[in-house]
C-alpha cells in the first residue's frame, strides 16, 4: 500500500455502486489519476463538498488494487462556467493517466488563474505543452497554414473553410 500527497485539480466524477464515486484528478505528482471515493455518496459524507469539479485540491490517495482517496481539502475553488467546464473536459480526453508532467500542471493553474480573474485564455499553450505546437499545424483537409480549431477526438486542425457547420467537438484556437 502506497500512499500519496498531492495537489490536483478535480476534472470529472462518476457514480461507482450505490455509494461511491470514481474521481478524476489531474495531479501535480501523478498526472491524470482516476481514484474510487468511498461512501462519497452519503449524506454524512465530509469529502463530497471539496470533490466537486473545478476544486483544486491537496489530495491524500491510496494506491492498493487501484487509487483510493483518503483525505481532500479544497483551496482553490473555480466558478463553474462555459470556458472553464469546456478546458477541464479538455484537460480530460486529452491527457493519459499517469503521465506526470509538470510544466502542463504549471501551465494549467495559470490558465484557470487568467480564467478566475477573467482574463481571456487561449488553448494554444496547452496544446503545445501535449505536443501539438501550432509552429507546424495544418489543415488537415487543403493543407492551409491558418488553422482555427483542433479537434480532441480525431486530433487535427482544421481552417475556418474546412470546418464542418455546426462546429462539434471542436475547440476554437484563439
Amino acid at each position: 500500500m502506497i500512499e500519496y500527497f498531492t495537489k490536483a485539480l478535480v476534472l470529472d466524477q462518476e457514480n461507482s455502486g450505490e455509494f461511491d464515486k470514481l474521481i478524476f484528478f489531474y495531479t501535480e505528482d501523478l498526472g491524470k489519476v482516476v481514484a474510487k471515493a468511498k461512501s462519497i455518496r452519503k449524506i454524512t459524507s465530509k469529502l463530497a463538498s471539496q470533490l466537486e469539479p473545478l476544486n483544486f485540491v491537496r489530495v491524500r490517495l491510496v494506491k492498493k488494487n487501484g487509487f483510493q482517496v483518503v483525505d481532500a481539502l479544497a483551496f482553490d475553488k473555480i466558478k463553474a462556467s462555459q470556458p472553464a467546464l469546456e478546458l477541464v473536459r479538455f484537460i480530460k480526453e486529452m491527457t493519459f493517466e499517469l503521465q506526470p508532467d509538470r510544466k502542463f500542471w504549471l501551465l494549467i493553474r495559470k490558465t484557470f488563474q487568467n480564467l478566475k480573474n477573467n482574463k481571456k485564455f487561449s488553448y494554444k499553450p496547452l496544446l503545445k505543452a501535449l505536443g501539438f505546437a501550432l509552429d507546424f499545424a495544418r489543415c488537415s483537409v487543403c493543407d492551409s497554414k491558418f488553422v482555427v480549431y483542433f479537434s480532441k477526438t480525431e486530433q487535427v486542425f482544421l481552417c475556418r473553410r474546412c470546418a464542418p457547420t455546426p462546429i462539434k467537438d471542436f475547440i476554437e484556437i484563439n
